[in-house]
């Protein structure tokens, strides 16, 4: 009797621990559009360093173009945006390691990048690329290749970053001669001081120091083929084809068009 009471405890011990097991494995394997709209909350990486794009204002908020964006993405959701800020380089891994949900800081989408997370459809088509100089320096470009001979600083983990570290990984450029900065502002600020001399970004950032700074534009271009993209964790398909799909209905009801004139944005 003993035996069989012992043998029947067991047996519901083990049924209990499946069903527990069961659910556990349910929940495990609920995907992250699932979890973020049973939280209500989507959780965002930023770098607020990049003024028109993402900066905190003078109440000490988040604002700009991606702020804008991401935040109307969530509601449109049905979702609030939950936004973190951290250095550029920290976004990807963040996304990668689950730490926020998306990331959102004028991404590109290279083929790098693309190694570590999934991206959204582009949700603004160009990228406007330059290489700053002092006004009295007297250096002049006509290609993006020619800056392997002078002392270049830029934002470390951005797009910038990634083509001048191809041009010293083929050996047309020296590691001596490349300053990596957490942000653009302290990459104009050497500039002007003439620590380097020349600074790599994009337009819409360095254009309000070009009115504050005696420097200028020596070169627009596109390092690369790119636009801005949302960073995705790796696989979260129903995310990537939620956020493409409210991409694509705001290109159609013009959200897009007037959020870049309101921020100045080409």
């Amino acid at each position: 009797m003993k035996k069989r009471r012992v043998g029947m405890i067991m047996c519901c011990v083990l049924f209990l621990t499946a069903l527990v097991c069961a659910g556990c494995g349910k929940s495990a394997s609920k995907d992250k559009l699932t979890e973020i709209k049973e939280k209500g909350v989507l959780t965002v990486g930023t770098s607020a360093d990049n003024e028109p794009w993402e900066y905190i204002d003078e109440n000490d908020n988040f604002a700009g173009y991606d702020i804008e964006l991401i935040t109307e993405i969530a509601e449109r959701m049905g979702v609030k945006a939950e936004i973190t800020d951290m250095s550029f380089d920290a976004l990807i891994a963040a996304v990668q390691n689950g730490k926020v949900d998306v990331a959102i800081a004028s991404i590109g989408a290279s083929e790098e990048r693309k190694q570590a997370v999934d991206f959204t459809k582009t949700y603004h088509k160009e990228m406007n690329n330059v290489y700053v100089v002092r006004k009295d320096s007297g250096i002049q470009f006509t290609d993006k290749d020619e800056i392997t001979g002078y002392k270049v600083g830029m934002q470390s983990g951005s797009l910038p970053d990634n083509y001048i570290t191809s041009l010293i990984e083929e050996g047309k450029m020296d590691e001596k001669n490349v300053s990596r900065y957490e942000s653009d502002e302290a990459v104009i600020l050497d500039l002007a001081a003439g620590r380097i001399e020349v600074a790599a970004g994009d337009i819409t950032t360095v254009e309000k120091f070009l009115e504050q700074y005696d420097i200028e534009v020596a070169l627009r271009m596109a390092f690369y083929d790119l636009g801005e993209n949302i960073a995705v964790q790796k696989n979260e398909d129903e995310l990537t084809k939620e956020l493409d799909n409210i991409i694509d209905e705001m290109y159609e009801d013009g959200y897009l068009e007037k959020l870049g004139e309101k921020w100045g944005i080409e």
